[in-house]
């Protein structure tokens, strides 16, 4: 029986790093506490259950919140649904978030932006109580003190001090470097640049010292968070920083997302494996990160990686999955999913009514349940235990069969303590199934498809291509990525898409040896 192998391979050399005592699955949660007012029922398997609990059930350790100096001028004028609160994201709202988090058991990154809106790369702007003192830098300093100082005063006050802080959010632009128009959120004026390295440095370390000095003396004392978006630039930024007098931080922050950065899984490994080497000092973590299930709605996330189709909850799953192990294999300290609780509601934004991450949450846009299949496993801890196997997939064609409502599974040889467990395929479209999980380099065993969750739906294996005990299918892992797909009850191997061309070549120009008998390749 031939085999159908897709590989990959890495100029790098795989590095393990020591881990942290602690990786981080984290979530960024901010939106919760008002999606629930605006009518949102989380549920999971069909029963209503709280939003937190089924995350911290399903492994989030880390919930990340977002906090706006004053929301209320933008937030107020909103029509919302009755019963709705006229401002989100403020004190009071994160303090909420906060409880719920802690009470499940999960840390809290709490996000400062030092801004009533969204800070980015490309927005940065001052807070409107602040525009008084926007060019008096020494003022606005104080400011950032004062105000970091009373937020975590008053948390630790009533017991909710964050694991961490963030201070700053996607800082490329650098920080309160930009006037918003009267009426809006619009920039009118720039009046600093984001490589005023000295100013940088005046206003971060106003931060970073009234956390420090709050820390001293509270419950918790936070690790500090820098954030830049990108893994462009990167180690660049945070050099810089460090230059300028920035050192007083405990984490090198990072967003990436394939949608708005390009790149790859293996460059996001070779990133964070640079940054751990070249800052031993810190430790490095994905903060901001989001991956989308569906193409069939409108949003801010809308360009999936082409490694990694066809956009199915499935392959959302894998994307998150490959994700985490190449920050944990890299080194890296944790990964943050971005707003994996915002759905639809008749609530509105800025930009009109809706979420536009109904195709990037993990729960269905018809019944708000969470979806199983989806991204949500990505913290699933049997994906982390053997960073050096290589991925298995398995699919199988279904074309012509009538497939059972319960799905189509896999089981076999293959799942640690669970061998033979019925394992739910994703339904990837055009009559495609398939499941992926992670085996030791060179291990083979048996498995075999199953057209329901019944043993009865068993796949009947030809004889000819059993190789297993003369009933079941057998697999033999390569030391890389390798695809095993097949028609259902047939030894007919299938072109799923996935498969690629790898073409090796050597530049004998300089080598100064004789070609006339041709050159060759060998290898496993």
């Amino acid at each position: 029986m031939r085999l159908l192998f897709v590989v990959i391979f890495s100029l790098n050399a795989t590095f393990v790093a020591a881990q942290s005592d602690r990786f981080y699955y984290g979530a960024d949660l901010s939106y919760v506490n008002q999606m629930e007012d605006c009518g949102a029922d989380y549920k999971r398997g069909g029963i209503s259950e709280d939003p937190y609990k089924i995350f911290a059930d399903l492994g989030t350790n880390l919930v990340r919140v977002r906090l706006w100096v004053d929301p209320s001028w933008w937030q107020e004028p909103l029509d919302q649904p009755n019963g709705v609160k006229p401002v989100y994201n403020n004190l009071e709202d994160v303090k909420k978030t906060i409880q719920r988090a802690k009470a499940e058991g999960m840390d809290v990154m709490l996000g400062l932006h030092y801004s009533d809106f969204w800070a980015d790369p490309g927005r940065q702007l001052i807070p409107r109580e602040w525009l008084k003192s926007a060019k008096n830098d020494s003022i606005l300093a104080d400011s950032v003190y004062v105000y970091t100082q009373r937020v975590l005063t008053e948390l630790d006050s009533e017991g909710l001090m964050p694991e961490f802080i963030k201070v700053g959010n996607e800082n490329n632009g650098g920080i309160l470097t930009q006037v918003p128009e009267e009426n809006g959120f619009e920039v009118a004026e720039t009046i600093a640049s984001g490589t005023d390295w000295q100013r940088n440095a005046l206003l971060f370390n106003s931060g970073i010292q009234a956390v420090r000095d709050i820390g001293k003396q509270s419950t918790i004392n936070p690790k500090i968070v820098l954030h830049w978006s990108n893994l462009d630039g990167v180690a660049w930024w945070y050099q810089q920083m460090i230059e300028a007098g920035v050192t007083d931080f405990d984490v090198i922050g990072f967003s990436y997302y394939y949608a708005w950065h390009g790149g790859s899984i293996s460059q996001l490994e070779t990133t964070v494996q640079n940054l751990v080497e070249q800052f031993p000092e810190y430790d490095v973590m994905a903060v901001e990160t989001g991956y989308l299930w569906s193409d069939e709605y409108g949003g801010i996330i809308n360009e999936p990686d082409p490694e990694y189709l066809p956009v199915v909850p499935g392959k959302q799953l894998e994307y998150m999955a490959d994700y985490g192990r190449a920050v944990m294999r890299a080194g890296g300290a944790g990964v943050i999913f971005w707003e994996p609780a915002w759905v639809d509601t008749p609530c509105k934004t800025p930009w009109g009514t809706g979420s536009s991450h109904t195709h990037v949450a993990f729960f269905d846009p018809v019944n708000t349940n969470f979806m199983e299949q989806g991204g949500c496993a990505w913290p699933n801890r049997e994906y982390y235990e053997n960073l050096d196997a290589p991925k298995a997939i398995f699919k199988v064609d279904m074309t012509g069969q009538e497939v059972s409502g319960d799905g189509i599974y896999v089981t076999g040889v293959f799942t640690g303590d669970d061998d033979w467990e019925l394992k739910q395929m994703a339904d990837e479209g055009d009559d495609i199934y398939s499941y992926f999980t992670y085996l030791p380099n060179n291990s083979e065993g048996a498995f075999y498809f199953v057209n329901g969750e019944n043993w009865d739906g068993r796949e009947s294996v030809p004889s000819e291509c059993a190789d297993r005990w003369e009933t079941d299918r057998e697999y033999k892992m390569g030391k890389q990525e390798t695809v095993f797909a097949y028609k259902w009850g047939s030894c007919e191997q299938v072109y799923t898409g996935n498969d690629i061309n790898v073409i090796f070549k050597v530049d004998m120009a300089n080598s100064g040896m004789d070609v006339s008998d041709g050159v060759y390749i060998t290898g496993e």
